[in-house]
């Protein structure tokens, strides 16, 4: 009697294509150039971010990095997408909250708490540090989920009619435009202490809140 379970068995190998394993390779040092090349901004600042000197922390030549990137301008575009997920898990660590300004607030600050602990990152995205560097459509898509947070509030505020501001994404940037203008000055040197400026900042932040909500709160 012939037994049905002699035959072939289904191999649990996962079988991975020379391709494939190509693709993955390249992936993964990609990322470790990425990390090298972040390790280097936060280190010395935009200025160390060459390639020559991301190919000496890497140990591997100028033509790897070249191949992976094409440019200068193309390692900027990854760090500025890695600095887009660190601002997106700032934004992410901050607990919702029923009240609006309050949960706004902790928002502003968490963004404050990026831009001086990451101030290099925060360079590169916004401050325009890399000059040959301009985002491009897959960048500025980067900047829209790391502020995904704030937009989700301003819009549940406006369906709520809390906000005067109906647009969205104008309202988002009344928001952005004087928080960011805040940091930058003080990373460029115009506000004598950090003291000085979160001062300048949480004014800020209230003159922000009271323009959004202050005729419809009344």
């Amino acid at each position: 009697m012939k037994d049905n379970n002699t035959g072939s068995k289904e191999s649990t190998h996962t079988v991975t294509t020379f391709q494939e394993a190509r693709l993955q390779h390249s992936e993964n040092l990609r990322q470790n150039i990425v990390h090298a090349a972040a390790a280097l901004l936060q280190e010395h600042g935009p200025e160390a971010v060459t390639v020559r000197r991301v190919a000496e922390r890497m140990e591997c030549s100028t033509k790897i990095i070249y191949n992976l990137f094409g440019k200068k301008e193309g390692l900027a575009k990854y760090l500025y997408l890695e600095g887009c997920t660190l601002l997106s898990q700032s934004f992410e660590s901050v607990p919702e909250q029923a009240s609006f300004e309050n949960y706004f607030r902790d928002l502003a600050y968490a963004y404050w708490d990026f831009g001086i602990s990451q101030s290099s990152f925060y360079q590169l995205m916004f401050g325009g540090s890399f000059a040959e560097f301009k985002p491009d459509e897959e960048s500025l898509q980067g900047t829209a989920t790391a502020l995904k947070q704030i937009t989700a509030l301003v819009v549940a505020a406006i369906e709520q009619g809390m906000l005067q501001e109906n647009d969205p994404l104008l309202a988002v940037r009344m928001i952005w435009a004087p928080l960011h203008g805040v940091i930058h000055l003080y990373l460029g040197g115009h506000i004598e202490s950090e003291e000085a400026a979160k001062r300048l900042y949480d004014h800020t932040l209230s003159m922000v809140i009271l323009s959004l909500v202050g005729a419809s709160s009344k």
